[in-house]
């Protein structure tokens, strides 16, 4: 059950207009070492958090979803907060932490996080994220759209 409603939580997610990834608007996915060759795919969604923006820091919260194939299937999806911080022109850095669920072979439920790096090209984002689900870690490199 947990699974099915993750997985329409990510649905509704996707569709959904209001999104941000990475830190910053739109969808974004990304080709994963994630097991062992994988892809990652996330939105996000507006998340105010009053004490740290009225700081200056700018909060989202993501949906991300991965998935890799290696001996076995790994799957894993976490809901996440995170902080979005601006290094130079073109470049920001971002990180989050949330519930995560790794499903396959050793199903787990834990603490996901991500540390990434988005580099604007043309209005586009490049980014690269080092993350963590309950029972794969991973490092991506994609695109935001």
């Amino acid at each position: 059950m947990k699974t099915l409603t993750t997985l329409i939580l990510a649905g509704l997610c996707l569709a959904s207009p209001y999104s941000l990834a990475a830190g910053e608007r739109g969808r974004e996915v990304a080709l994963a070492s994630y097991d062992r060759l994988g892809l990652i795919a996330a939105t996000g969604f507006p998340l105010q958090i009053d004490f740290l923006t009225a700081q200056g820091w700018q909060t989202y919260g993501e949906l991300e979803l991965g998935f890799g194939l290696g001996d076995t299937l790994a799957l894993g999806v976490d809901v996440s907060a995170g902080l979005l911080f601006g290094l130079a022109q073109g470049l920001s850095g971002y990180a989050s932490l949330g519930p995560a669920l790794s499903l396959g072979a050793d199903p787990r439920f834990g603490l996901g996080v991500e540390i990434g790096l988005n580099i604007d090209v043309n209005q586009r984002a490049l980014f690269i994220e080092a993350g963590r689900h309950p029972a794969a870690t991973y490092l991506a490199v994609g695109i935001r759209f």
